[in-house]
């Protein structure tokens, strides 16, 4: 597992800063507002409202507001993220929106916070932090079980079932929720918090308050998985305060200390970004 586990980490955590600053990542999310009544967005043009199927969209020719490539002039329905086609909002300078739900998002890939950001600090890598476990899926439906992890909006996440594995001398069993497909493979989620996540930011062994994620693959059944622990990843939550984090269940709440993954984002001075 050496040069292959290494290898793996490091086109991973290239990935990860690439993901970061890119015009969709975290750090150019500059506004996510929930519109419920026909309101103004910060920093764009247009008076927005709620509407089945999305928003809309009220605006004139020279506000600049572009649906699907084309100008608006009047109201238009942007549709939103589970439409078959969502919608793709231009905006001028460079600004672009998105839809989720009632809530509109709205990306600047210039934003101050790109600008500054350097990297994402990490653990160094260890192979002694690439571990097995045995996941076991819940049979039935558990409602209980199933509603036990929260997302970042206060509704319950699909728990799969759990993953039983040592972490240091602990042995633990980690609650593990469905996650989106990831380039069509089905996979689970982890969400963790452990002892670094409750040392002070400036301390060398501390990770971000709120937990870190930890993906792996989805066997679909009860099988052998592996945990790479150097791939644990920061929420969105530690890039922008425009998205809110969700809560680890306390199954995966870890007294040891899990010194692999990402730590913070850190700026060109060193310092913890967010």
């Amino acid at each position: 597992m050496t040069d292959t586990s290494a290898a793996r980490s490091a086109e991973h955590a290239e990935q990860r800063d690439a993901w970061a600053r890119s015009p969709r990542g975290p750090l150019a999310l500059v506004n996510a507002q929930h519109v419920d009544t026909p309101q103004p967005v910060w920093p764009v043009p247009g008076t927005w409202a709620p509407a089945v199927g999305g928003l809309t969209v009220t605006a004139e020719a020279g506000d600049g507001v572009l649906v699907d490539g084309v100008p608006v002039d009047g109201t238009v329905l942007v549709a939103g993220d589970t439409a078959v086609v969502p919608s793709t909002v231009a905006f001028p300078d460079g600004f672009a929106g998105t839809v989720n739900g009632d809530t509109l998002r709205v990306w600047d890939p210039a934003s101050d916070a790109i600008a500054r950001f350097a990297r994402i600090a990490r653990f160094d890598h260890a192979d002694g932090w690439v571990r097995t476990g045995r996941y076991v899926p819940l049979v039935g439906d558990d409602l209980e079980a199933r509603g036990g992890v929260l997302d970042a909006a206060g509704d319950a996440l699909p728990v799969a079932g759990h993953v039983e594995t040592t972490v240091g001398d602990a042995t633990v069993r980690l609650l593990a929720v469905r996650s989106a497909a990831f380039r069509g493979a089905p996979r689970l989620q982890l969400i963790v918090q452990d002892a670094t996540s409750a040392l002070p930011e400036d301390d060398p062994d501390s990770s971000y308050s709120m937990g870190r994620f930890l993906y792996l693959d989805d066997p679909g059944a009860e099988a052998s998985v592996e945990l790479d622990w150097n791939l644990l990843v920061l929420p969105p939550c530690a890039f922008s305060y425009q998205y809110a984090c969700p809560i680890p269940p306390e199954d995966n709440r870890l007294t040891v200390a899990v010194t692999a993954g990402e730590r913070h984002p850190v700026d060109t001075d060193g310092a913890v970004l967010h």
